[in-house]
């Protein structure tokens, strides 16, 4: 059993890594800042039961937190907690910010001076014992390489122009690579390019690197693109790089080697090619020309540059495609064990979409829920205690999500839950369709043929005319239909221009969305309103995806024809219970449904 000594445990890379090594029989000690912090991952990483108490899948005896900090003299470790890590075969350093406008003694302290406490580590392990491995995660703009770090004054000297993020990092790069070889202990430097989110689902915590483009983008600031089709943006899957760093761990006789771990060129698209994506899961103009890299920077360094409110610091992950990186170590490896390392096309439109919404959400939290993926739909998931009971399948109206449903979810302490993103909503990819009604009943319905077992259906309002036709289409799937306030009958014909629609919800503010929500009886005084989805409300319209959206199924809602259903009504909701509110006024149960449904 390998002992495995990891910072950065909590952020991007770490957490992924340590789900990683939660497969091997590894023991691992985390830095990590608090114990607050590592409760919050392990609840993350789905390691805690719904009561966030008992341990699941991963023993406390395996996993442990020791309390420290990269930026402090021994990194602010305790006695007992050093003596451990000292006992520690493998060192993993992916500790460090991502924040490419950290200052200089910032940087300085949590990546230059944290390699220098790690090597004073790995040299106390190499004395007492031996140190297996160290495994150091870089960056792939580092200059220093396996044959020129011997020699590294004239690139020092060319990193006074680099930023202080880069340059620290690139030192620290230097640094350990100098330790390792005068302390002969084999050290695996892995250069990932810019990390992109999973290649099962696309969730993308980390808003640096490709979240700059994307929120570029969604302002309309990518008429003009960086090196246009002679520059790109090399990107890498987070659970390829994690799973690849836990492959290293397995090398029972490490020898000293770069890897690069990037999609290559051939693979990939161009600047031009990649904003023009982005363009389109956004839903504005695609780009229209380029501009060279290197006068963008200098407008960027500019104070008009500044009110623009790009980092000029972006530019220096995009690459002209002549440039050669050496693949063939990383590759060789990946042979070896089988990894995979190719970008998936077919998930880039959910993490923009990820992207998007958290940009606009700042922090957004759902404890205890894992962020996934039905058929084409992002979701929220838990499992729940009782698995005889059906999974619960919660769809939101407009100006809503999955998110706005989890007070609802809760009510469901013992079942399974998932709360779906519409298309074009919370973290859900628009569908493109030519119909946005049916794109997303069709969506749904694949959502909902995922499950293995037919699932409980809870829609509200939009989300109930949706969950109807979705009845009408896999009734089998099915085993109980609920509708709240479900729209059932034609919006008012205010709502029929799109273009009109998505005009007023850009000027929509807080005090007119607490007015319309009275006007419409959803709410019987003002102070009922709650505050935190007033919030999500305007902030998720911020996005010009989800703008767009919402204007274009308000205006379909004002067709007769988004109400016509596959089975005769009366069959359709024949086992369905319909919920109205006791003060809604501006919904209503058509007549050629009253005979045969249960409704509150």
């Amino acid at each position: 059993m390998t002992h495995i000594f990891i910072t950065g445990g909590t952020g991007f890379i770490g957490t992924q890594t340590l789900e990683q090594l939660s497969r091997e029989d590894h023991t691992v000690s985390v830095l990590v800042r608090s114990k607050a912090r590592w409760e919050q991952i392990r609840k993350q990483l789905g390691w805690l039961s719904g009561d966030g108490q008992r341990e699941t899948n991963v023993g406390k005896e395996r996993f442990s937190p020791v309390i420290g900090d990269l930026g402090l003299p021994g990194l602010g470790l305790s006695a007992p907690d050093m003596a451990s890590v000292l006992t520690a075969d493998v060192i993993i350093h992916a500790g460090g910010p991502m924040d490419i406008r950290i200052g200089e003694s910032e940087a300085r302290a949590v990546f230059l001076q944290a390699a220098e406490e790690l090597l004073n580590l790995a040299s106390q392990i190499q004395t007492s014992k031996g140190l297996q491995h160290f495994i150091h995660i870089v960056g792939f703009k580092s200059p220093f390489t396996d044959d020129n770090f011997h020699n590294p004054a004239p690139i020092i000297a060319s990193l006074e122009q680099e930023s202080p993020y880069e340059r620290m990092k690139f030192l620290a790069d230097l640094r350990i690579r100098q330790g390792a070889m005068q302390l002969s202990f084999p050290l695996s430097v892995v250069h990932p390019s810019v990390l992109i989110g999973s290649s099962e689902h696309g969730d993308t915590p980390q808003t640096g690197g490709l979240g700059i483009l994307v929120q570029a983008t969604a302002r309309r600031l990518m008429s003009i693109t960086p090196g246009g089709n002679s520059h790109w943006l090399p990107l890498f899957h987070i659970n390829h790089a994690a799973e690849f760093i836990s492959t290293l761990t397995k090398e029972s006789n490490p020898v000293s080697q770069t890897y690069y771990l990037l999609n290559e060129k051939k693979q990939s698209p161009s600047i031009m090619e990649l904003v023009s994506g982005i363009a389109k899961e956004l839903r504005v103009s695609k780009p229209l020309g380029a501009i060279s890299p290197k006068l963008l920077s200098k407008v960027l360094g500019s104070p008009l540059g500044q009110k623009i409110g790009i980092p000029k610091e972006s530019l220096d992950f995009i690459v002209d495609v002549n440039q050669a990186y050496p693949l063939t170590a990383a590759q060789d490896m990946q042979r070896k064990y089988g990894l995979e390392h190719v970008v998936n096309s077919s998930i880039m439109p959910y993490t923009i979409s990820d992207l998007d919404f958290r940009l606009v959400h700042s922090n957004p939290q759902a404890d205890g829920y894992i962020r996934g993926k039905r058929g084409p739909l992002a979701t929220l998931e838990r499992v729940g205690s009782d698995k005889g009971k059906p999974p619960i399948l919660f769809v939101h109206g407009t100006l809503s999500g999955a998110d706005c449903l989890l007070p609802l979810a809760e009510q469901f302490p013992e079942s399974s839950v998932c709360l779906v993103d519409l298309p074009g909503f919370g973290r859900s990819p628009y569908h493109h369709g030519a119909d946005v009604i049916e794109g997303h009943i069709e969506s749904l319905v694949q959502a909902i043929r995922s499950f293995e077992t037919p699932v409980t259906l809870v829609g509200h309002s939009l989300g109930g005319l949706l969950a109807a036709h979705a009845y009408a289409r896999v009734p089998e799937q099915i085993h109980r239909l609920h509708l709240l306030q479900p729209a059932l009958h034609s919006a008012a014909r205010r709502y029929r221009s799109a273009r009109i629609n998505e005009a007023a919800l850009r000027m929509l503010r807080a005090a007119s969305l607490r007015k319309q929500l009275l006007a419409q009886s959803c709410f019987t005084d003002i102070s009922d309103i709650p505050p935190a989805y007033v919030t999500y409300v305007l902030a998720e319209l911020q996005s010009p995806r989800v703008r767009k959206t919402t204007a274009e199924t308000l205006s379909a809602l004002t067709r007769a024809e988004s109400f016509s259903l596959q089975q005769p009504d009366a069959l359709l909701l024949r086992e369905a219970s319909i919920l109205w509110g006791t003060q809604d006024r501006a919904s209503h149960l058509p007549e050629r449904f009253a005979p045969r449904a249960r409704w509150r």
